[in-house]
């Protein structure tokens, strides 16, 4: 099947650049120009202007690759001036580039340069996406400076004239010399002076080895990138450790830091992941997954803090750890390094019970018209796309009806759902509906659950297939079809027998069950005894159904997505699905209870 873009990295991909627009709109002049030289190539472009770029020339000539940035191809070069690169030898305690050597000025060409063409508008707030041909990323960003903004490359370089189109690529002036980076990440952490315990841990657990080694010889291609987020001594010392020993006994408990088993060992684990992933990136990203076997690091960007770890569980926000962005997004030879401003671990939790009620996303709870008394809508398409972060369709903007995929409040309905509400989606096979829709569940502690589907049976609904991560890393399939069409008597259970003591059994054999409590079912709320509002052998009695999709096996303590896919489409040309809620359920758990009422309360079993 195929991926799906992700939503959240939209939203915020699009906060940055709407950020950066706004902030180069604002100053006082356009310190940027555009020239086309389509008549030389770089190499052509550099002997121009020598009074610019003679030194630069001379950099590239002594490297030998004058050549090729004379020909054809396509390249980004970001060019220093004659007074950086004078600047820079100096600092090197050279008199001229005659003094470099052919590797040292190599290198020099390496790191300016990408095998593309890259101009300011495919700058993001973060490493470009193209790596330079030294082997390592560059950052961009913007600097206010005097009520002037530039970009800057690596913190340091600022843009002097940038998108000079040339025959073979763009050009990009700058004010430094871009340095290759050449300790790795374990060299870089020692060498700081401000990570004593974090190096001591890496060393005994065995990490300071595998993050010191060059890009060139490491074998498996995902770790010629990695990440470390690390706290620093002062922060562990506030956190209670006085001293390194005091840290490793709190963590290691087999006496062996190198063993898997070791809470060291996965202590430091967790803090390494793989792939260069500075802030944009991890800002975009929902989770940051470990070396610590299936354990990931939530995300969440919360005003201007990034924050790990901060997460809904269970109905509490448990606060997070804010990335101190003083000390982050330092480029290492072999990976990039951040800084937490307090330890965090992994956190150890037990399965539970989740009753996902699809109607409460934080974009309907921020409507006015949420879960009131009166009937209400509201749309979940807007200008051709979800209105909600949590819920993705495809292709909602070629729907035909898009007034037809709402929130709905619906009181003294025949159909009873929990808390009065549920999600009317006119779904169908054709192109003019969406074919699938995907929500991002809450927080699943890994493990096996069963996942049950709560919808109102309709004649003119689809029939669905379930899967859980689809497209993406763990997809897994469903093996039952969902048909909302059904009622709870396809399980065999008639309205003479659904009051019976045997009806429960029954229908869980056959994959239903009632979700909804009934009139004999009550629960106390605030010192009153509150009934269910289903009447058994009434109208409707049977409309309200819980269908098994199957058991999913969780891999890892996170959110994830479920899709919905129409398989087959109901009678009439409107196929409406009513969805209330999704269960999920550990399989060694109670499937039956607690029932759900139209009060939003839960009722346990009897």
């Amino acid at each position: 099947m195929k991926n799906n873009f992700n939503v959240r990295s939209l939203i915020v991909g699009a906060i940055v650049f709407a950020f950066s627009i706004a902030l180069i709109g604002a100053c006082k002049r356009e310190s940027y120009t555009q020239t086309t030289n389509d008549d030389v190539n770089i190499t052509g472009y550099l002997d121009k202007f020598p009074a610019k770029f003679s030194l630069m020339k001379q950099i590239v000539e002594q490297s030998g690759t004058a050549g090729f940035l004379g020909a054809y191809g396509k390249y980004t070069l970001f060019t220093p001036t004659n007074d950086a690169v004078t600047a820079w030898l100096k600092t090197r305690g050279k008199n001229s580039v005659s003094d470099l050597t052919v590797e040292e000025a190599k290198d020099i060409v390496k790191i300016h340069l990408l095998a593309d063409t890259v101009a300011t508008n495919k700058f993001t707030d973060g490493k470009l996406a193209q790596i330079t041909l030294y082997g390592q990323y560059l950052q961009t960003g913007i600097k206010n400076e005097g009520g002037e903004s530039n970009y800057i490359v690596n913190k340091l370089a600022k843009i002097t004239q940038s998108n000079v189109r040339v025959g073979n690529g763009i050009i990009h002036v700058i004010d430094h010399v871009l340095i290759p980076v050449t300790l790795t990440s374990a060299a870089m952490i020692e060498a700081s002076g401000r990570y004593k315990y974090f190096t001591q841990a890496l060393k005994e657990t065995g990490f300071y080895d595998s993050l010191n080694v060059a890009q060139a010889a490491v074998k498996d291609t995902t770790r010629r990138f990695q990440t470390v987020i690390l706290e620093s001594d002062s922060a562990l010392v506030a956190a209670g450790y006085a001293n390194y020993a005091a840290f490793k006994a709190r963590y290691s408990k087999t006496g062996d830091p190198k063993s898997h088993a070791d809470s060291l060992w996965l202590y430091m684990a967790y803090h390494v992941s793989t792939g260069p992933s500075y802030t944009p990136d991890i800002i975009t990203s929902p989770a940051i997954y470990t070396l610590a076997p299936k354990e990931i690091i939530t995300t969440k960007f919360a005003g201007q803090k990034i924050l790990l770890n901060e997460d809904e569980y269970n109905g509490v926000v448990e606060p997070g750890v804010e990335i101190n962005r003083t000390y982050s997004d330092v480029t290492t030879a072999n990976g990039v390094l951040h800084e937490a401003k307090k330890p965090f671990t992994i956190k150890v939790r037990l399965q539970i019970p989740v009753y996902f009620d699809v109607c409460d996303q934080p974009e309907l709870r921020a409507n006015p018209k949420w879960r009131g008394t009166a009937a209400a809508t509201i749309p979940l398409i807007a200008n051709g796309a979800s209105v909600l972060s949590g819920l993705i369709f495809n292709n909602p903007s070629k729907t035909t009806t898009p007034e037809n995929y709402d929130y709905v409040i619906v009181p003294g309905s025949t159909r009873k759902y929990n808390a009065n509400d549920m999600l009317n989606l006119s779904m169908g096979t054709n192109t003019a509906r969406a074919q699938w829709i995907e929500l991002k569940t809450p927080m699943l502690v890994k493990g096996k659950y069963k996942v049950w589907i709560c919808y109102a049976s309709n004649s003119s609904a689809c029939a669905y297939q379930v899967g859980v991560d689809v497209g993406r890393a763990g997809e897994q399939v469903l093996p039952n079809i969902v048909d909302f069409r059904q009622s709870l008597g396809s399980s065999g259970v008639t309205s003479s027998t659904a009051a019976l003591a045997s009806a429960d059994p029954l229908m869980l054999t056959n994959g239903f069950k009632r979700y909804m409590a009934t009139t004999a079912e009550s629960v106390v709320v605030n010192g009153t005894t509150v009934k269910g509002g289903l009447q058994i052998n009434t109208t409707g009695w049977d409309l309200n159904v819980g269908r098994l999709a199957g058991t999913v096996d969780i891999g890892t303590t996170d959110r994830h997505w479920i899709r919905l896919t129409v398989i087959s489409t109901g009678l009439g040309s409107n196929s409406f699905t009513w969805l209330d809620m999704i269960h999920f359920i550990p399989v060694d758990a109670d499937q039956n209870y607690p029932r759900f009422s139209t009060q939003g309360y839960q009722f346990p079993k009897p």
